[in-house]
């Protein structure tokens, strides 16, 4: 995808190796002692790829989230271009944390969210997910960069949290609170809880009650 190599070419610095090989793993970026990945899909993909990298290395995840995407379609020789109604929302990391909520318990790892204005390019092809009505991604590519965010401690994920909801709350309460999807916010539970961030404390009715926790 070239979003990959442009948010690569947006992040190299002087003196930087890239797609240089690490016990057997192409990185994207060595920065000394210091390992950059850029990760576009499912961090399912790269689990083990980090869990080996950290062992000897800092590395920080960097992950890209549309705040904006225009969406390119081609069918045969026709084309159209529109604004997707859909913007990305830091709480959408939970989506792919899920996978692998151990790795930010690392103190060698760092996630980078990096807000950006992109275009999705579908050819119809008849073969894509049932999702996209069988449109394929052909690719996706950088328009320009928002903002970026980095989590460092288990804190930074802690403050993701809403500040008024209540001390013990439901995935419910979370949604109303948060505006997020259902699915989200339950992903973003489950993952704040194996992080140690939250933890299960009870039930209020048949809805699990969860509470944060103190972290120094």
């Amino acid at each position: 995808m070239s979003l990959h190599n442009e948010l690569k070419e947006w992040l190299r610095e002087p003196g930087d190796q890239v797609e240089a090989q690490v016990w057997g793993y192409k990185a994207d970026i060595i920065r000394g002692d210091h390992i950059i990945e850029i990760q576009t899909g499912n961090f399912s993909a790269i689990r083990e790829k980090l869990r080996r990298l950290l062992r000897g290395y800092d590395v920080t995840l960097v992950y890209p989230i549309p705040e904006q995407r225009w969406v390119l379609r081609i069918d045969g020789e026709k084309r159209t271009r529109r604004i997707s109604p859909k913007h990305g929302r830091i709480e959408d990391i939970f989506s792919e944390l899920v996978y692998c909520p151990e790795i930010p318990l690392n103190p060698r790892f760092q996630l980078m969210v990096i807000f950006v204005r992109e275009e999705e390019m579908l050819v119809n092809d008849g073969v894509g997910s049932w999702r996209r009505k069988r449109w394929s991604i052909m690719d996706r590519r950088l328009l320009s960069v928002m903002e970026h965010r980095v989590f460092t401690s288990l804190n930074d994920y802690l403050a993701l949290l809403p500040e008024d909801i209540s001390a013990e709350f439901t995935v419910q309460d979370l949604i109303k609170a948060s505006g997020l999807r259902v699915v989200l916010a339950r992903r973003m539970i489950y993952t704040l809880t194996k992080m140690g961030v939250t933890e299960e404390v009870g039930k209020n009715g048949r809805a699990k009650l969860y509470r944060k926790k103190f972290l120094i």
